[in-house]
């Protein structure tokens, strides 16, 4: 059976990392997968019967023992070339940057004899970081030179293959669109779904999701306001406050607690469930949330983007590119978060939804299997 690595860099959003353990979850019925990353979620998010190799998070190791971030990241890179060369893939799959943060991926990058493959989200966050990280002149020429494919996880309708053109034509030949990288739920997952969170005197249900959290202290205090008026005292609201969201949980010990209507959650393994079975959920602009939301049943979804847009405009491209294609209304203010959310709650008004390529779990197994099957990489 092949073996497939993947690496998330632990210094970004839990979507980087989800998007990956999604893949790996495809990937898993044709090949043996390793999901690698010192993101302290990991344990908690991967599917069950995935393997996964925890290295130490690289801003704790640093600060608990005194190291500075050279003696932190080459004690990293001793431990992620280890657990390469013990597993042995035949394939290795990573995002963010070519090389990793801080060149933790040089060697198995440069000498390792296997398929190497780059997924690129939607949107990466900006100008500056097209041109400065992704696809600076350095990064660039490793992908050229090391890489396989370059995977994109979206599709063309909201990523253009126009903004790549002035990238070397090199480049341009490895790019291969896989769509949006999210688990298919069915009729019968959301029917089992409802029934569990829901009564049956109360069919009328909000889910107010931060994502991984981080970033969305605010926002998820505002939410708590929200699920506080009056207006929405027959529905069923659920708050997942996040893994990363460094808000003081003020239940103790249990990881849900419900007062009245309201259900507060730490954090929820199976996240994507809630976002595409509720009536109405309102989120972050993360990759992940929202692609997740725009599964399942017809619904409105309201998203705030939590990134400061004058330094990073991710969530806000997320949030206005997706809006095209689906339910998906901007909240521009936390200020106008609830009476936009209260107001437009029931207005699906005359949408023409159009359907995305939503196959990126299926179609990056396909080629990455078929690339195994006919390369020999021994």
């Amino acid at each position: 059976m092949k073996k497939i690595m993947f690496f998330a860099y632990d210094g970004t959003g839990l979507g980087h990392l989800m998007r990956l353990i999604k893949i790996a979850l495809g990937l898993s019925n044709y090949c043996k997968v390793l999901v690698v990353s010192g993101h302290k979620a990991l344990p908690n998010i991967i599917p069950d019967g995935i393997e996964y190799a925890l290295i130490p998070n690289f801003v704790e190791m640093r600060d608990k023992n005194g190291y500075s971030n050279e003696q932190t990241n080459n004690i990293r890179i001793n431990i992620i070339d280890k657990i390469f060369n013990e597993f042995a893939p035949d394939a290795f799959v990573t995002d963010y940057l070519p090389y990793g943060k801080r060149c933790e991926l040089a060697n198995i990058i440069t000498k390792a004899n296997c398929l190497k493959y780059f997924i690129l989200r939607s949107e990466i966050g900006g100008e500056r970081l097209v041109h400065e990280d992704v696809f600076s002149v350095r990064n660039i020429d490793i992908l050229a030179k090391y890489y396989t494919r370059i995977l994109i996880a979206s599709d063309p309708a909201i990523t253009p293959m126009e903004q790549y053109l002035w990238l070397p034509v090199k480049i341009k030949e490895m790019i291969s669109y896989i769509g949006f990288v999210t688990y298919s739920v069915s009729d019968n997952d959301i029917k089992i779904v409802r029934n569990n969170y829901l009564s049956p005197s109360n069919q009328k249900w909000m889910v107010c999701s931060a994502g991984g959290g981080k970033k969305g202290e605010e926002f998820i205090n505002k939410c708590i306001e929200l699920s506080r008026d009056n207006r929405l005292k027959d529905w069923k609201v659920d708050i997942i406050f996040g893994y990363y969201n460094s808000i003081l949980w003020p239940f103790g010990d249990v990881h849900n607690y419900t007062i009245k209507n309201v259900t507060f959650h730490k954090w929820i393994k199976d996240l994507y469930l809630l976002h595409a079975s509720a009536d109405c959920v309102v989120c972050s602009g993360g990759y992940n949330t929202l692609t997740e939301t725009m599964q399942g049943i017809k619904k409105h979804v309201f998203s705030y983007s939590v990134m400061n847009y004058e330094e990073e405009d991710e969530q806000v491209n997320n949030i206005r590119g997706l809006s095209k294609y689906y339910y998906i209304k901007e909240i521009r203010s936390l200020n106008t978060l609830v009476e936009t959310t209260i107001d437009s709650i029931h207005d699906f008004q005359n949408f023409n939804q159009i359907q995305l390529n939503m196959n990126g779990i299926k179609n990056a197994t396909l080629i990455i299997t078929k690339d195994l099957n006919s390369i020999n990489t021994k």
